[in-house]
């Protein structure tokens, strides 16, 4: 179950990476454009601000990157204890995120950020689903281990 779950969270966290570094990074300032557009990064939906940062980006690549080693080369319980941990990571990142929450503007139009990461409520979001199932997935993992026969 965690090796699913590392290889499924390693394409997510490379994708995500990759589009948050091509999108570039987000103008710190309010503003608006000529025609009346918002200033920000065409990686934003509709509206939802995404608000990728190139640390942001680079730690999307890194987790890619664990996620990849437990998904693929790790043996099963390193791949549960991996999942795991990189879950715990997330779920901390989400509680984080949600006590600074980004989408409140500070004083002089700029929007908070801990250690170069903004966290928008999208990306709360997306660090809370993705760490819960990084330890559900995890500990499901260490059971297959301890029920498999020696």
């Amino acid at each position: 179950m965690a090796r699913s779950y590392a290889q499924l969270a390693a394409v997510v966290f490379f994708v995500t990476g990759l589009v948050g570094l091509v999108a570039g990074q987000p103008s710190h300032h309010l503003g608006l454009h000529g025609a009346g557009q918002p200033i920000g990064s065409w990686a934003d939906f509709d509206g939802v601000a995404l608000h990728l940062t190139y640390v942001r980006d680079a730690l999307n690549l890194v987790i890619a990157g664990v996620f990849a080693y437990a998904g693929w080369r790790a043996p099963n319980r390193d791949a549960a204890l991996i999942a795991l941990g990189a879950g715990a990571f997330l779920l901390a990142l989400a509680v984080i995120g949600f006590i600074v929450s980004d989408d409140d503007l500070l004083a002089g139009g700029h929007h908070p950020s801990v250690a170069g990461l903004r966290f928008p409520l999208a990306i709360n979001i997306f660090d809370l689903v993705t760490g819960v199932l990084g330890v559900l997935s995890g500990l499901g993992g260490l059971e297959e281990e301890e029920a498999a026969p020696a």
